[in-house]
């Protein structure tokens, strides 16, 4: 079996030499053609985004809200939402490549617990 690899091996080998293909090359620089784009082109594909959406539901009570906005590598945005304990959290976000991801986050309100919990009032509950 090794011999009829071999033999195999040294026949493509020849026939790789006969037909004057290159077995190695080290490519250079001006080997490549240069690109050529058209930067109408390249505009097409540079992700660029925009949208925004809200939800107010009277009977649920959820209120929430968000944006965003990006072009190429730069995207801001934001959320809003009036959390379970009364408090309404707002978050604006920017990022980028030299400076990352950055959030600023405020709540609005003061959180409002009730003073028992379940139906029967106790501390565990009182279901």
């Amino acid at each position: 079996m090794k011999v009829v690899i071999a033999l195999a091996l040294c026949i493509a080998f020849a026939v790789v030499l006969e037909a004057g293909i290159p077995i190695s090359h080290t490519m250079r620089h001006d080997d490549f053609e240069p690109i050529k784009e058209d930067w109408v082109e390249i505009e097409q594909h540079i992700p660029s985004y925009e949208y925004k959406y809200g939800v107010e539901d009277p009977k649920t009570g959820d209120h929430k809200e968000q944006w965003e906005h990006r072009h190429h590598d730069h995207v801001k945005g934001g959320y809003s939402l009036h959390d379970a304990d009364g408090t309404h959290r707002i978050v604006e976000y920017t990022s980028d490549p030299k400076t990352g991801f950055h959030a600023i986050v405020k709540t609005e309100g003061h959180a409002k617990h009730p003073l028992h919990y379940g139906i029967g009032g106790g501390a565990g509950g009182g279901f």
